[in-house]
């Protein structure tokens, strides 16, 4: 990837991928002669773009173009973030103290002024430009992307929010390449306290067989009023019995010889 930023001319991001990529970067040499060479067509170009299945890189010059295509599923990491020019901030705090080394020496009360105001432009520049960045490495080591930033011609401008989403967007695909299932995005995460553990509920066939094994059987114990009660019982319906029978050698039967 190349140390000096480019100039952002496409910015894209397609949840849906009905546009042929889910994500679309496109950026030119910076400069004014690689605009007017933009212009007609003829300008280097990057681009990197990620669709349901790959991730490619292509750049373009005067002399050809090369192409560089990894499946997601063979992608090691796919990186984006933005820096900025830490070095405004150094000049910034420098400028108001060598105002004032000036001052001094001088016995003076001018420079310090001078120097705010060469401060308060770079506190400005600082705030106002960045570099952002986007690039993948494959599963071998190889590493392509590109660094990028507004440009004044072109006045496309991306933020952080958008570089999020994007990032968001990759990794849910090559999640969803690996698991050989739908891309799913979550934006964030839910912070419960600061120091907690939440423990996944088991299937219901598990919390049946849990149940299951803990019934159990207890051996019937009778009181001795419940066998005295099945004694008499028993001994009455056994009364009972032998008064309904017929007596054979009480009444023979009717008849002589």
């Amino acid at each position: 990837m190349s140390t000096t930023p480019w100039i952002l001319k496409t910015f894209q991001i397609d949840q849906t991928g009905t546009t042929g990529a889910h994500i679309f970067i496109e950026a030119r040499k910076p400069g004014l002669f690689a605009f007017i060479l933009n212009l007609i067509g003829l300008d280097p170009t990057a681009q990197l773009k990620v669709t349901k299945g790959a991730v490619s890189f292509r750049s373009t010059s005067l002399s050809g173009m090369t192409e560089t295509s990894t499946a997601l599923t063979q992608i090691g990491s796919f990186q984006g973030g933005y820096s900025k020019p830490i070095q405004y901030l150094i000049l910034a705090a420098f400028f108001p103290i060598f105002g004032i080394v000036i001052d001094i020496l001088m016995e003076e009360f001018l420079f310090i002024w001078i120097m705010l105001v060469f401060s308060l432009i770079c506190l400005i520049c600082y705030a106002l430009e960045k570099n952002l960045a986007f690039g993948f490495e494959t599963s071998g080591g190889a590493y392509y992307g590109l660094s990028f930033k507004r440009g004044v011609l072109n006045n496309v401008s991306v933020d952080i929010n958008q570089v999020d989403n994007a990032l968001l967007l990759v990794n849910a695909l090559i999640g969803a390449a690996t698991l050989g299932t739908d891309y799913s995005l979550s934006s964030g995460v839910q912070k419960v306290s600061s120091q907690t553990t939440i423990l996944a509920v088991p299937p219901a066939n598990q919390q049946v067989q849990e149940v299951q094994s803990k019934v159990y059987t207890q051996p019937v114990i009778n009181s001795p009023e419940t066998i005295e009660q099945t004694s008499t019982t028993a001994n009455s319906q056994m009364a009972t019995t032998d008064t309904t029978q017929p007596d054979s050698g009480a009444n023979p039967p009717s008849g002589g010889m």
